[in-house]
């Protein structure tokens, strides 16, 4: 499992899946889950895309920080994990 670095100095774990260098495609779960979510599904999405899963912050291997979350933070957390992939676009 990797992590990316987020601004505030979390730590967010990812995990990447299917094809190298294709377009990317990260997979959000619900609130309060982590990647663990897509499993059983990821895998319809790995013959055509770079596929992106990461564990929300205070979830799975993510830090969890003694603050108040919010989307705003949460989607840091994603961008994060993108400026660690080199990934410029995603679909989401």
């Amino acid at each position: 499992m990797s992590r990316a670095v987020a601004g505030d100095g979390v730590g967010v774990a990812y995990q990447t899946g299917g094809v190298e260098g294709a377009e990317a495609l990260v997979l959000l779960a619900g609130q309060s889950n982590n990647h663990h979510w897509w499993d059983g599904v990821r895998e319809d999405f790995e013959e055509r895309f770079l596929t992106i899963t990461l564990d929300y912050r205070g979830t799975g291997a993510s830090d969890a920080p003694d603050e108040p979350y919010s989307t705003r933070g949460f989607a840091a957390d994603v961008v994060a994990v993108l400026d660690a992939l080199g990934v410029a676009r995603a679909h989401v």
